[in-house]
């Protein structure tokens, strides 16, 4: 059995000033940097043997933590990025309404079809984000990992352990800041769920962003 353990950046600054980053480097907040503590204490017991993190620094910077704690270096991938943004990365979205009101309007409400300008496409996101997945598991076969990513990439991958099509994204909720997800694969990589989107370590601290509010 290989256990993977998915997290979700803490709170950075493309979120408190409602910007779409993107591949935008966007680094934590004050607060992103406590919950990135919290989230290394809640896995302090978790036997991790690696750890892997999207290259832009809100996801470096919440791995930071964990690494420390667990005497591990946070190796970067490019491949576990959000999606890239194209003519989007560093709008504020009240701008991407007003410029661009029918693909950001689909991403709002039917995010598996959204295609921004310029940009990646949620499929060929999709398409990046399970090939490296599938790619360390393999590597990891049998030990526990960790992978720090961003909101999209988790959401594609829940669609994918709750049997939804990438194209119905739509019935899967974005995931909190620095939330974590435990997933067990077995060795035909059948997903079983332990936790998925779990904040509760954050205590009063959480910030959770409803389906469609970015």
């Amino acid at each position: 059995m290989t256990t993977v353990i998915f997290v979700r950046h803490g709170q950075s600054t493309a979120n408190l000033d409602r910007f779409f980053a993107g591949h935008t480097d966007a680094p934590l907040t004050e607060l992103g940097h406590k919950q990135a503590e919290n989230t290394a204490k809640f896995l302090e017991n978790y036997p991790i043997c690696a750890i892997y993190s999207s290259d832009l620094a809100r996801s470096m910077q919440t791995a930071e933590p964990t690494g420390k704690l667990h005497h591990l270096p946070v190796i970067p991938d490019r491949d576990l990025r959000e999606i890239y943004a194209g003519e989007w990365e560093g709008r504020s979205y009240d701008e991407l309404m007003e410029k661009y009101a029918e693909s950001y309007t689909i991403w709002r409400t039917d995010c598996g079809r959204a295609h921004p300008e310029g940009g990646e496409s949620t499929l060929e996101l999709g398409a990046r984000i399970y090939r490296e997945v599938d790619r360390l598991i393999e590597k990891h076969k049998g030990e526990c990992f960790a992978i720090f990513t961003h909101a999209t990439p988790i959401r594609l991958m829940r669609a994918k352990w709750e049997e939804y099509p990438p194209e119905e994204l739509r019935n899967v909720e974005f995931c909190a800041n620095a939330s974590v997800s435990i997933v067990e694969y077995d060795d035909n990589g059948q997903a079983n769920v332990l936790l998925c989107g779990y904040d509760e370590h954050q205590g009063d601290i959480a910030t959770r962003f409803a389906k469609g509010s970015i």
